[in-house]
């Protein structure tokens, strides 16, 4: 959700205008990121991609956004810092260090499997 909050605040994405067709897997640096659904969506907008949790469809969310911007957004909604609550045993959460980001790294955090907070 936040690579959607990013994306929609940047102006890189209308909901209901913009399209995404996904034919069941995201090619990224010789990785297949893929859909959970086989044979993918198709066409959908991008509200349709997130109403189906499409995977590659905030990857295509994520490279409009642009490493840096996408993570810069991850950090201001607060992951990978404490809460500042006084929580007993919290942790910061586990982002990848930005030295070690390349293009799948990036890829799977836009939907959100580079980021841990529990």
């Amino acid at each position: 959700i936040i690579t959607l909050a990013a994306a929609l605040n940047e102006g890189l994405v209308d909901l209901n205008k913009d399209h995404f067709y996904d034919d069941g897997a995201a090619e990224v640096a010789g990785a297949r990121l893929r859909c959970w659904k086989r044979g993918g969506h198709g066409s959908q907008s991008f509200l349709e991609v997130v109403q189906n949790s499409c995977n590659p469809g905030f990857v295509e969310l994520g490279n409009r956004l642009g490493e840096d911007r996408l993570f810069q957004y991850i950090r201001n909604f607060g992951f990978g810092q404490k809460t500042g609550i006084d929580l007993q045993g919290e942790g910061r959460g586990i982002l990848f260090s930005m030295d070690r980001v390349g293009p799948v790294e990036a890829a799977t955090t836009a939907f959100g499997q580079g980021v841990s907070v529990t």
